[in-house]
C-alpha cells in the first residue's frame, strides 16, 4: 500500500495520521485550452481508446460496459493509471469481477465530475471521487502516484486526463466493509441482522402521480443500519469524517457476550415495592409490600439483544476528539481516556491498544480488530448504581417529616477539615467529589420538622437501573459539623432494610448486612445497647449499625447479589421497576436527653451500589 486516502501516510506501525480537508465543485466545465493538441474534439473514449499506454483501461471498459460514460456529453476528469502502473495480478483481479464491481472500485475511483487541471498555481487538495472517496491532488501527484511525464491536461471533447504511475487503492467505508468481514462473523451477522433498505429521495428521479401516489422514473435505494445509526450513534458512511470502528473477532465476542449476559437475567413479570405507595412504618417494624406488576419484553430475547447491545455500542471513535488522536497514532497519553460516539469517556485507550491484532484501512477511516472486550464492567455493562434524593422521608406514628432539604456546602469552606472525611474509602472518594464539582451536597430532614419532636425520619431510596449482578452497598452520612461545625457531636444509629424480587417474582425484605457481623468493615451490634460487641451469629433482625461521632461515616452493608435485573426490564419506561433500600434509626427520641444522646436529624449523602468488580479492582491497585 503506497498511500492512505484521505488520512494520511500509513506508519510503519500501521498507524495513521490527520484527514485532509474537502473540495468544493467549484471548477469550470472546460477544457484547457490547448492549440495543438489534435484530440481536444474527441471523447474520453476515444482518446483512450487509441493509446497505446493504456490498453488495460480500454479492456476494463469494454468488460464492464463503461464506454457508453466515457462517450457520454457529461464532462469528467479521468485520472487513468498506464498499463505499467499494473500488476498482472490486479489486472487479472479486476478483469475476473463483474461490471458493478470494476466501475465502483476502478473507474469510479479514478473519475470525477467537472475539470480538475494542472497548474502552477493549483494549490494541494482535496478529490471526491465518482464513488464518493477522498483523494488528495497536488501539482505532482493523485493519491500519491506521480503523473507519467507528458500525460497532463490532455483534453477531451467531454473531459480531461491525466496519467498515473499507479492505481489508486479501493477502500470500503466501515459500513460497507462489515460486509465483508473475515473472522468476526458474529458481529457481521449481528450489525447485518438490522440492516433496511430505503427509498433515497434524493437520489432518485420524480415521476408522474398515479392514482394519488408519487412514481419514481428511477428509483435508488439505499441501505441503512438501525444498529449504527441508534445504537453506536454514528454515520459509518460519512466520507467526510473519520473514524475509528473495533471489530471484536469470534474469539472476543463469545467472551463478551457469556460475561455481559448474566447480568441482564429478565423474569417474565416482575413485581417490586413502590416508594411512591408507601405508608408511613410504625416503630422499626419491616416494611409493608405494595406490588406493581411490570410486564417485561420476552425475556431471553431482551436478554440477548442487550447483551449483544453492550459489545457494540461503544466501538465508534470519532477522529474529531482530541481524546482519540491515540487511536489513531498509536501512543497513549498520559490521560487514557477515549471519547466514544455515543458520547461516553472510558478509561481504555490502552486496553484498545494492546488488544489490537489488526488494522485495517478504510475510506473514511480504520478498524482495530480486538481479540478482546476492551472495556471495563463500570465503564459499559455493569455500571455503579447512585442514589442522592430519597423517594421519602416519613417518621413514625404517622409524625411526618416529609420536608427535605438539598444541601451544597462551598468545597472552600470546608478547606482544613480533612478529619471530617477520613473515613471515606478510596473505592468511593471520586464519586463523592467528582473532578469538577465545587461543592459537598447531601439531602436533609429540614430541621423545621423535627425541633422539639419525637419523630425518627426514615430515608427511602429507589435504587434504579440495578442488574443481576453482585454489588458492594455503601450508605454515606454526614454529621451536623460539616453544616454546623460548633454543634454537639452525637453518632448516628442507624438500621437499614433492602426490599428486591427473587427469581420467582417474590418481593423479598432482607436486613443488612446479610450473614456474620464480622464480614463487614464497619461496627454493627446485637440488640439496642450501643456498648454491646458483635455476636459471631447475630439475630438479624435486631443488628444495628452505630456511626463514628462528628464524621462523615461510610456504612459498609456488604456485598449483596440481585437474582433478577431491573435494568429496562419494565415496558413501562416512564416508570421503571427497581429494588429499594430504606434506612431508619433504632433509637427513639421521646424526651431530650434521648434526643442529646444520638443523631435524631437523618443527612444522607447518597447510597452506592458498586459492582463488586469496580472494588475488587480499586483493592488491587492499592
Amino acid at each position: 500500500m503506497k498511500y492512505i486516502n484521505k488520512i494520511g501516510v500509513m506508519l510503519s506501525a500501521g498507524l495513521m495520521l490527520a484527514a485532509a480537508s474537502c473540495t468544493d465543485y467549484s471548477d469550470y466545465n472546460t477544457v484547457p485550452e490547448d492549440g495543438n493538441s489534435p484530440f481536444a474534439d474527441k471523447t474520453l473514449w476515444e482518446n483512450i481508446s487509441q493509446d497505446k499506454q493504456l490498453t488495460k483501461i480500454v479492456s476494463l471498459a469494454e468488460k464492464s460496459n463503461f464506454v457508453k460514460t466515457l462517450n457520454s456529453a457529461r464532462f469528467y476528469t479521468l485520472w487513468a493509471p498506464s498499463d505499467d502502473a499494473f500488476s498482472d495480478e490486479e489486472y487479472q483481479d479486476l478483469m475476473s469481477s463483474d461490471s458493478a464491481t470494476i466501475v465502483s472500485r476502478f473507474f469510479y475511483q479514478h473519475m470525477a465530475e467537472f475539470n480538475y487541471p494542472i497548474s502552477a498555481s493549483l494549490d494541494s487538495t482535496t478529490i471526491v471521487t465518482l464513488n464518493m472517496k477522498h483523494h488528495p491532488f497536488t501539482q505532482q501527484s493523485f493519491d500519491g502516484y506521480n503523473y507519467i511525464a507528458g500525460g497532463i491536461n490532455l483534453p477531451a471533447s467531454n473531459g480531461l486526463i491525466h496519467k498515473i504511475d499507479g492505481m489508486s487503492e479501493f477502500h470500503f467505508n466501515l459500513y460497507e466493509n462489515i460486509d465483508h468481514l473475515e473472522g468476526c462473523d458474529q458481529f457481521k451477522e449481528y450489525i447485518q441482522a438490522n440492516d433496511e433498505e430505503y427509498l433515497d429521495l434524493n437520489a432518485s428521479i420524480v415521476g408522474p402521480l398515479k392514482e394519488g401516489k408519487q412514481t419514481y422514473l428511477d428509483s435508488v435505494m439505499k441501505k441503512r443500519n438501525t444498529v449504527i445509526t441508534r445504537v453506536m450513534n454514528a454515520n459509518l458512511e460519512d466520507e467526510d469524517s473519520t473514524f475509528c470502528m473495533l471489530i471484536p473477532n469470534d474469539e472476543a465476542w463469545t467472551k463478551a457476550y457469556d460475561t455481559i449476559y448474566p447480568h441482564y437475567n429478565y423474569i417474565p413479570k416482575l413485581d417490586y415495592m413502590d416508594l411512591t405507595k408507601k405508608t408511613a412504618i410504625a416503630d422499626q417494624v419491616e416494611p409493608k409490600n405494595f406490588k406493581a406488576d411490570k410486564t417485561v419484553q420476552p425475556a431471553e430475547n431482551l436478554q440477548d439483544s442487550i447483551a449483544k447491545r453492550y459489545i457494540v455500542e461503544k466501538m465508534v471513535f470519532s477522529q474529531s476528539s482530541p481524546y482519540n488522536q491515540q487511536l489513531f497514532t498509536g501512543v497513549v497519553s498520559d490521560n487514557d481516556t477515549v471519547y466514544s460516539t455515543t458520547k461516553d469517556k472510558t478509561a481504555s485507550a490502552q486496553s484498545i491498544l494492546d488488544h489490537t491484532v489488526a488494522i485495517n484501512e478504510m475510506s473514511n477511516g480504520m478498524t482495530r480488530t480486538i481479540d478482546e472486550y476492551p472495556f471495563t464492567p463500570w465503564d459499559s455493562y455493569n455500571p455503579v448504581i447512585v442514589s442522592r434524593t430519597p423517594a421519602a422521608a416519613l417518621g413514625v406514628k404517622n409524625n411526618k417529616a416529609e420536608s427535605l432539604t438539598d444541601v451544597n456546602i462551598p468545597l472552600t469552606d470546608l478547606a482544613g477539615r480533612d478529619s471530617l472525611f477520613s473515613k471515606i474509602p478510596d473505592v468511593l472518594k471520586k464519586f463523592i467529589f467528582p473532578q469538577y464539582s465545587r461543592f459537598f451536597s447531601f439531602t436533609a430532614v429540614d430541621s423545621t420538622n423535627l425541633n422539639n419532636s419525637t419523630a425518627s425520619p426514615e430515608f427511602d431510596y429507589a435504587l434504579r437501573g440495578v442488574r443481576s449482578s453482585t454489588y458492594r452497598i455503601y450508605v454515606v452520612t454526614v454529621p451536623s459539623q460539616v453544616e454546623y461545625p460548633d454543634s454537639k457531636v452525637k453518632p448516628y444509629y442507624l438500621r437499614f432494610w433492602l426490599s428486591y424480587t427473587d427469581a420467582n417474582n417474590a418481593i423479598q425484605k432482607t436486613i443488612l448486612p446479610v450473614g456474620k457481623a464480622k464480614t463487614y468493615e464497619m461496627t454493627t451490634a446485637d440488640g439496642e445497647n450501643p456498648g454491646s460487641s458483635p455476636s459471631e451469629t447475630p439475630t438479624t433482625s435486631k443488628i444495628w449499625y452505630e456511626g463514628d461521632p462528628g464524621k462523615v461515616n461510610v456504612f459498609d452493608l456488604g456485598e449483596f447479589t440481585f437474582p433478577v435485573c431491573y435494568d429496562e426490564a419494565s415496558s413501562d419506561r416512564k416508570n421503571p421497576a427497581y429494588p429499594s433500600l430504606m434506612i431508619a434509626h433504632t433509637k427513639k427520641f421521646t424526651s431530650n436527653k434521648l434526643r442529646d444522646q444520638s443523631e435524631q436529624y437523618m443527612r444522607i449523602e447518597g447510597v452506592y451500589l458498586i459492582p463488586k468488580e469496580y472494588v475488587d479492582s480499586v483493592s488491587d491497585n492499592q
